[in-house]
């Protein structure tokens, strides 16, 4: 990978690590304070508000991240100006709109998800829509200029914010009812919204230097071309989880569960083992976003160096993902029952097994979101969004027709993220013209050295009967030795390649002074 794009990276895995794990921690107090059912109210908010922000404004910070660094490439910095203000007033109009639609039929959607305790809380939505779209705005200007710090701050304070905040007016509130509660987490989550537009507003103002508008219809029209299919396609996604919120608890009563205990396996789904699996996936996000303006600006430039710089970055992705996930995997037993504690022994093998077939799903997620991103750098957009749609109305379907059946029930949601996430990715490799050259070596040593990691941890762990805690370290320590033995190889070749990429950069300095 080029400088910038390693560089990039490690910085939203750094503040993607903190924003997870403030996350999970948060979840955490977040079901003691409102319980399992009120946890899966609290999820089936968030992923209708999910849905919203994305389709206002998914596609806001890609779509800038593009232009803007084309227009750097070419020497053009007199359209930036255009697209930022071109692109809060969408989000912000979008945004207040939709915002405003939910908070005068938020009692119309709670009922609808079955979840009366929800609406309150969707009240907010007219203040978190317009804000998210602000912040993507902003974080889209600075990631063109392939600086990715602003961004991964205001990830972090904004997580920082919603776990002290969001946690204290749930448990002031949550003393009532559980709809006071909820509505105090999405308080807290609003706060956090404030504080990150504050900090990316001052950062914007004094670190880049926006020159006047010149040729604003076309910059304007670009954006907006590009922004619609982006945000229609990103918003399949939860679009889908919102669907889920509404389709999953119904469907599981007619496999014949009670609508309590099937909002609990939904918000164990979503609220639990989501939540853990979401880790890995770190990974592939801080990649994709970090290589995308680099992609774009070395196509600008018409450069021959985008095939090694996406080769090495897929490389670094597969080396990374899997001990991730086989790692979660095989300890998910002993993690879940020292973070979550309160889960009776059904729920506790629900949440194994959802973790064991989520890892699939997992992986086949980043390859998805990697290989789109290589479309996006090209423009091509509207395929995208194609395809998002394609996966998405066969999971949708998967969920209606698996989880009504006794045999799958919830596990029905998982496979089919597993057919959404395969048919995307296998639509993007078909689409994709760029040459990417991995030798097998690099794509079987890392799954196999998983594999042995994953079967070492497993018997480690029948044959030592340690705490919880002491699972849990001594398998990370057994298992990623390990795995960092047999990957040494191709380990060693990436951190070979960094050293000989900053020492050709030194020399280049020299001679250039």
């Amino acid at each position: 990978m080029s400088k910038s794009i390693g560089r990039g990276t490690i910085v939203l895995i750094i503040s993607g690590l903190i924003c997870k794990l403030l996350g999970a921690f948060f979840r955490l107090p977040l079901t003691s304070i409102l319980g399992i059912e009120g946890i899966g109210i609290f999820q089936m908010v968030m992923s209708v508000y999910s849905f919203a922000l994305i389709l206002t404004s998914g596609g806001v910070a890609t779509a800038l991240s593009k232009f803007v660094s084309q227009a750097r490439a070419r020497g053009d910095f007199k359209k930036i100006k255009c697209l930022l203000k071109t692109s809060l007033l969408y989000c912000i109009i979008f945004g207040a709109f939709v915002g405003l639609f939910m908070f005068l039929f938020s009692k119309q959607i709670a009922f609808l998800q079955q979840a009366e305790a929800g609406s309150f809380s969707y009240k907010l939505m007219l203040l978190l829509i317009p804000f998210g779209g602000i912040i993507a705005t902003m974080r889209g200007i600075f990631q063109g200029y392939e600086n990715m710090l602003p961004t991964a701050i205001s990830q972090v304070l904004e997580q920082a914010v919603k776990f002290v905040l969001g946690l204290s007016f749930a448990y002031i509130l949550g003393k009532n009812n559980v709809e006071e509660g909820v509505f105090g987490a999405f308080l807290g989550v609003t706060v956090g919204e404030i504080v990150a537009i504050v900090f990316l507003s001052i950062y914007l103002k004094i670190k880049i230097k926006i020159n006047p508008i010149e040729n604003k219809l076309f910059s304007g029209q670009n954006f907006l071309k590009a922004v619609i299919p982006l945000s229609v396609g990103v918003s399949v996604l939860p679009l889908v989880s919102a669907l889920d919120s509404f389709l999953v608890v119904s469907r599981l009563t007619v496999a014949g569960f009670t609508s309590v205990f099937a909002t609990q396996l939904f918000g164990l789904q979503t609220g639990v083992v989501g939540a853990i699996l979401n880790f890995p996936l770190i990974i592939s996000t801080s990649i994709s976003v970090a290589i995308l303006p680099s992609i774009s600006f070395l196509d600008a430039q018409l450069s021959n160096e985008n095939e090694n710089s996406v080769s090495k970055s897929l490389k670094v992705l597969w080396l990374v993902l899997l001990p991730l996930v086989f790692g979660i995997c095989v300890i998910s037993r002993p993690l879940y029952s020292l973070v979550y504690p309160s889960l009776n022994a059904d729920l506790l093998n629900f949440a194994v097994n959802l973790t064991y077939l989520g890892g699939i799903s997992t992986i086949i997620s980043a390859l998805m979101q990697f290989f789109l991103t290589l479309l996006q750098a090209k423009g091509k957009f509207n395929y995208c969004m194609i395809s998002y749609i394609i996966g998405g109305v066969l999971k949708i379907c998967s969920v209606i027709v698996l989880c009504a059946l006794p045999s799958v029930n919830i596990f029905g949601v998982v496979i089919g993220n597993i057919i959404l996430s395969s048919t995307v990715c296998i639509m993007a490799l078909l689409k994709n013209k760029r040459k990417i050259s991995v030798h097998f070596f690099d794509l079987s040593l890392p799954l196999l050295s998983s594999v042995a990691m994953a079967l070492t941890v497993n018997l480690f762990l029948s044959k030592f009967n340690l705490s919880l805690i002491m699972q849990i370290v001594c398998s990370i320590i057994v298992g990623g030795s390990i795995y960092i033995f047999f990957t040494l190889p191709i380990s060693w070749e990436i951190i070979k390649n960094i050293l000989d990429t900053k020492l050709k950069e030194k020399e280049n300095r020299i001679s250039n002074q």
